[in-house]
Order: C-alpha cells, then structure tokens, then sequence
C-alpha cells in the first residue's frame, strides 16, 4: 500500500501466544506501561511498550522496524464499544480503510473444522471490522494459506471458493523482494511461526515444517507466500458462523463462553486451563 503513496497506521492485539508469555490471554490497558492510551480501545505504542511485568509486545518490537504508528487495540470491551473508539481513531486521524489481516487463514473457518483451534481474536476483530463496514471501507487479507496448522488446504480453499462465488475476491498479492528483506529482518527478534512460513515459500523451502515449537507440521507450499483480499461482510456473513455467534458479546469473556457452549473452541479458555495447570504442578512440587 506505502508503494502506491498510501499512509498507512499498523495495529494489533495486546496478545502474545502462550508459549511467549504464560499469563493467559491478552493484557489489560491498565498493566502496560509506556503507551499513549488514545480511547479505551485504541492505544499508541513505541519500541519502549512494555507490561508491568517486563513482556514487550510483536507490536513494540514491530515499531522499531517501521516509521509507521503501531497501535494495540483492547479486547476486553464489547464488540460495540471497540467498533465505535475504532472509527472515532479512524475519523481523528483521517484514516478511510481498516484493512484486517489474518496469517494462517482460520479467520475463513466455518466453525466444523477439526484443526480449529483459536478463533476468539479472529471472530472478535471480524465481527468489529463487519461492524464499521457501512462508515468506513473495510477488507481482509489472509497469509499463508494453513501456515498456522488449523485449517487444511481443503477448507481454505472451500471457503474461498463461496467468497468468490459470491464475489467477495477483491484480489491477491504475492510478496516481492522489498517486504520479504523486511519480513526476514523482523523475525530476528519477534517470535512467530505462522508468518515466517510465507517467507520459506517465497524461498523455496517446500514440504513439511514444524511449528509450535515442534507440536504440529505445515506444509509449505507457493501459496503460502500469497495475500487474498476478500470482502468483510461476505466472509462474515457466508462464512464466519463463528463470528455471528459472538455478535451480542458484552466483553471477551462473555465471547469466550459463547464459543464454548456452541461447541467451539477458545484460545482464552485454553490458555486459562494451561495457567491452572501449571499452578498446580508448581503446588504440588
């Protein structure tokens, strides 16, 4: 987008896999220090944004690559809450397109997926961006193509199929040797799996690689270095039954219990298991 004279603004969550930090889900506003709390929902981050614990986020590290503003976005609030103090960052800044990006694709899951695994954050950004959609432009791009290990090549691509079918495809990009100098350069110091994937395929690393710190393999392939732009509200509304199940959530755990009791999976509860597990066998010992 910088190519064709766009400004651009980058955002994430306040979130870092349970591998990297063991608090389970993601950070409160009120425990990071170092950051420029623009609303409730949207705050400005530098290299310097940290916990109170001593936990630098993607984003913080993200910063000191890019002159761009990096920002986090609390999850806590209600899908609402978040939707409304995003469009207002977004008229404050003259910002006219939210663009979501998901590496990995489980954003496309219907729900019945047998690998789905995390679709929280996903359904949560999904239903906010579906939210804002009539006041601002928005799309979404996926990344890797399974790179993440949840969804196979199969429901990928039968997801993709009834977006294009109902012409939601608004077109796809491949990475160029500018943005994977970038891409290389960063994952030097920010931990991450399924984004690192793209860039093995951009160099021809093929077959099966581990991730998860050897837990599960994907398979690299070209189509994991490619970017596919869909419409919002066509994936939200045609696919994402996940998304539309959480549509009234008051906040994220009111999210998470919902997934739950239509018999889908929470990355939240998961790592809240994982966290009184852990308590547990340090009692014990």
């Amino acid at each position: 987008m910088e190519k064709k004279g766009i400004e651009c603004f980058l955002g994430g969550l306040p979130w870092e896999r349970y591998t990297i930090d063991p608090y389970p889900g993601p950070r409160t506003f009120e425990s990071i220090l170092n950051m420029n709390t623009v609303n409730e929902s949207i705050g400005l981050v530098s290299a310097k944004t940290k916990t109170l614990d001593g936990l630098y986020f993607s984003e913080s590290k993200f910063s000191r690559f890019v002159r761009n503003k990096v920002f986090l976005i609390n999850i806590f609030n209600s899908l609402d809450d978040i939707a409304d103090d995003l469009l207002s960052f977004c008229k404050k800044e003259k910002i006219d397109c939210v663009y979501g990006l998901d590496v990995g694709g489980d954003v496309l899951a219907r729900g019945d997926e047998k690998g789905l695994a995390s679709p929280l954050a996903d359904s949560i950004m999904l239903n906010v961006l579906y939210k804002i959609s009539n006041k601002i432009k928005t799309s979404i791009g996926i990344l890797g193509f399974g790179s993440d290990g949840e969804l196979n090549q199969k429901e990928i691509l039968k997801s993709l199929e009834l977006i294009s079918k109902k012409k939601g495809l608004i077109s796809s990009l491949g990475i160029d040797s500018e943005s994977y100098q970038l891409m290389k350069k960063m994952i030097l110091s920010i931990e991450t799996d399924a984004s690192r994937i793209p860039l093995l395929a951009y160099e021809g690393k093929y077959g099966l690689t581990p991730i998860r710190r050897g837990r599960i393999k994907v398979d690299v392939h070209p189509m994991c270095q490619i970017t596919f732009i869909v419409d919002t509200k066509i994936l939200f509304k045609f696919v994402s039954k996940v998304s539309r199940t959480i549509s009234k959530a008051a906040n994220i755990f009111d999210a998470s219990e919902l997934l739950i009791k239509n018999n889908y999976p929470s990355e939240f509860n998961y790592e809240i298991k994982k966290h009184k597990e852990a308590i547990s066998l340090k009692n014990i010992k």
